[in-house]
């Protein structure tokens, strides 16, 4: 039974495979069939099995990322609800921005299932997460309202910019009126008792859905792209034990918070609040962010992941989960 068990995953996993790589990634069928050491027929066939079983429809139904071993794995170790792995496509090729417009598709995938016209989505800020918000279907988000998470007008108005349609269908989008950090700790406080900062923050404690990326210390941090911190910063951050960060609040290895001064002058809201939304979404990936989203599983924050299979694999091997 449960060699039988085990056949049928395969057979969905490479169903699967074949799926993501001819209506995502783009393939054609001979690189598919090159790709699987099948023969192209064998591989048209794999594609119509696709569509009678139900795999692909108009999206990938997120319910049979299941069939992969590593994602299984994954969520099992974690404790997580799903853990979305698009199969490996010469991730190592790829540099962090492709590697984030990859997987922002499959974090669009597993939206475009979940949602529900009239459903709250609050959203974090970062390259992945717009990227992800931009694949989403525009005629479901016309029937979502958003929420930010943090501060940083720039960075949400231009995405919703985007997606939204002239029309939606009496949904809202509220943007916390502030940045992401401000110059003072006093400043901060004082924004945060605004009504119009307050007001979108506690709208965001009632989101079905949150979606975040993941930073990294080392490396292009976000938060340094964007001026909020400075590299002599970051390495004062990277000496006090954070490895990562989500929202701009810093934690260690283990997922825990570190004390810093920098969580007194963000605005948004906080990580225990954070994980009191019913959904949380982190789409992350790439080789230099693989102690970040081991702290973020690690600390609890995630109920869902989407990340590439070099790091899902990676992360596995670091808890002594055998994969294959």
């Amino acid at each position: 039974m449960l060699r039988r068990a085990g056949e049928e995953w395969e057979a969905e996993e490479q169903l699967l495979r074949v799926a993501w790589y001819y209506y995502v990634d783009q393939l054609t069928q001979d690189e598919i069939a090159k790709r699987l050491a099948v023969s192209r027929p064998s591989a048209g066939r794999l594609l119509e099995r696709c569509r009678q079983s139900g795999i692909v429809s108009f999206t990938i139904g997120s319910d049979h990322f299941d069939a992969f071993k590593v994602g299984r794995k994954l969520k099992d170790t974690f404790g997580l609800r799903e853990a979305l792995v698009p199969p490996a496509l010469d991730d190592a090729a790829l540099d962090q921005a492709g590697t984030n417009r990859r997987l922002a598709r499959g974090g669009a995938q597993y939206l475009q299932n979940h949602l529900k016209p009239g459903d709250m989505l609050a959203m974090g800020w970062g390259d992945t997460v717009q990227a992800t918000v931009d694949h989403v279907a525009v005629d479901l988000m016309t029937r979502v309202s958003t929420v930010t998470l943090t501060g940083g007008v720039n960075a949400y108005v231009s995405t919703l910019r985007r997606v939204r349609g002239p029309a939606a269908e009496g949904c809202t989008d509220a943007v916390i009126p502030a940045p992401i950090v401000v110059s003072s700790r006093e400043l901060a406080q004082a924004l945060r008792q605004e009504a119009g900062v307050r007001e979108v923050i506690d709208l965001s404690r009632n989101a079905d859905h949150a979606l975040v990326g993941i930073g990294a210390v080392t490396g292009q941090a976000t938060l340094a792209q964007l001026g909020y911190v400075t590299d002599d910063e970051l390495a004062v951050i990277a000496e006090a034990g954070a490895v990562g960060d989500i929202l701009g609040m810093f934690y260690d290895e283990q997922g825990r918070i570190v004390d810093l001064p920098i969580h007194d002058r963000r605005i948004g809201i906080g990580i225990d609040e954070l994980r009191a939304v019913p959904n949380v979404v982190g789409v992350a990936g790439g080789p230099n962010k693989l102690r970040a989203i081991r702290g973020a599983l690690r600390g609890g924050y995630l109920d869902v992941l989407v990340t590439t299979e070099e790091v899902a694999r990676a992360l596995l091997e670091a808890e002594g989960v055998a994969v294959d």
